[in-house]
């Protein structure tokens, strides 16, 4: 996607619109065009996502004598390599939108500059505690928090009420999912009870509810890992429900397929589907216009304890290269912004990604939107039962995104027919292999 410059009006540039200033009050104006700063953002995500990216920065450029250019990306894949690729060449964007994935892999490339030092009076204490987790490693600050997800499940009222199940109560455990989904699929209600994509996420997810680590070093949060816990008790516990137990009851819509799993419900192939709480203004939007008369749940999980698993989502990171007084003092007042209670409540409401500033959340709460939106409110709560341990404060890993891809190969493999424990052992090798490779190099 190409870039997208959007030039905003000028306003009183002492001002963060958000009550906070800069720390530099330098003088020089390099980087400037006709007295206005001028910076680059390079958000991950585009199409859906980019109308309220805009919005955003519109409100905020009408406050400031700043310019914002932006270049969307694709994905967090996608948004990775650009940026990677565009440090490596000497042309780097100011401010760059990554997965948490990419966490150390990020740290490590050498081409980023801790917030840390960027903002040294920042308040983390004001981002909320499963948001802010995934930027603080080995003591550092590296990122901000921006948008936060948690995966939801998505159901077809219609489907539960002709299947005899209670509309109002989606199953909650593992074997509440594959009851409903054999009853589902007994009263010829739907082909499957329920689909989700093959997508490492979940594995993620499901390790954590059971608090179990994904690697050792509690997770990487104390030192470099060494070994992961792919092949651990909790790991078979999930795979073997999900591809012996939901065999004939799940839809597999393939590697990494959001839309196949998406299209399977919308169509009344799957009565259930599981999906991030990220999409949930746009999956409510078109989920209705089929007339699915939609309800949200929880993650299900092997039990009914419900510790909360790890944020998905994406943090704002500032790339180290030569700027003004006038450009570093025009970063910091983007990010306090594009951080702030007002413009993340501003995302939250018309994505769903939860907000990571904690006066957003009051900010909804004293206008109702909860009350008016209790879908929102369902996911929400889920959020509120995050407990910060080291299971679920994030994976820091510098092979971290190549792992999850073997992690969904290896989990194809079982769906063609691969033995469970196998392709555990195979995973858990794999992995650890890239671990004992890693390296610090620039990317």
């Amino acid at each position: 996607m190409g870039a997208a410059t959007i030039v905003g009006l000028a306003g009183c540039s002492g001002d963060t619109g958000d009550g906070s200033s800069g720390t530099d009050s330098g003088t020089s104006t390099g980087g400037t065009t006709d007295g206005t700063t001028t910076i680059e953002f390079w958000p991950a995500w585009g199409s859906y996502y980019e109308e309220t990216f805009n919005e955003m920065i519109d409100r905020f450029e009408s406050n400031h004598d700043i310019t914002v250019e932006t270049s969307a990306q694709g994905s967090y894949g996608e948004a990775q390599k650009a940026v990677f690729s565009a440090a490596k060449a000497g042309n780097a964007p100011d401010i760059a939108h990554l997965g948490k994935n990419s966490t150390v892999i990020a740290r490590d490339t050498g081409y980023f500059k801790p917030i840390g030092d960027v903002m040294p009076d920042l308040d983390t204490s004001q981002y909320i505690g499963p948001a802010i987790g995934w930027s603080e490693l080995e003591g550092k600050l590296w990122s901000l928090p921006f948008n936060n997800s948690q995966i939801l499940l998505y159901y077809n009222k219609d489907h539960f009420r002709e299947a005899g199940l209670d509309p109002e109560s989606p199953p909650q455990t593992f074997q509440q999912v594959k009851e409903y989904s054999q009853q589902i699929v007994d009263q010829g209600v739907a082909e499957k009870g329920i689909s989700w994509p093959n997508v490492a996420w979940w594995t993620m997810s499901w390790l954590s509810e059971q608090q179990q680590l994904f690697c050792n070093k509690e997770n990487g949060m104390n030192g470099a890992p060494t070994e992961t816990f792919l092949a651990s008790d909790a790991a078979e516990t999930m795979f073997d429900w999900w591809i012996n137990d939901m065999a004939d009851l799940y839809h597999y819509p393939g590697k990494d397929d959001w839309g196949a799993s998406e299209t399977a419900f919308r169509e009344g192939t799957a009565s259930m589907h599981m999906n991030s709480s990220g999409g949930l203004a746009y999956l409510l939007g078109g989920f209705r216009d089929k007339g699915i008369d939609v309800g949200v749940g929880r993650l299900p999980t092997p039990n009914m304890e419900h510790g909360g698993h790890s944020t998905g989502g994406a943090a704002v990171w500032v790339t180290d290269k030569d700027r003004s007084n006038a450009k570093r003092d025009a970063i910091r007042k983007f990010l306090r912004s594009m951080t702030g209670p007002e413009q993340q409540a501003l995302y939250f409401k018309n994505t769903g990604y939860f907000p990571s500033h904690k006066e957003s959340i009051t900010q909804l709460e004293d206008e109702g939107f909860f009350a008016d939106n209790p879908l929102y409110d369902t996911a929400f709560n889920q959020l509120q039962q995050w407990e910060a341990v080291p299971a679920t404060q994030g994976i820091f890993m510098g092979t971290l995104p190549r792992t999850t891809d073997l992690i969904i190969d290896q989990t194809d493999r079982m769906w063609q027919g691969k033995d469970v424990d196998q392709a555990l052992a195979d995973m858990k090798s794999e992995a650890d292999e890239l671990l004992s490779s890693y390296e610090r190099v620039s990317y």
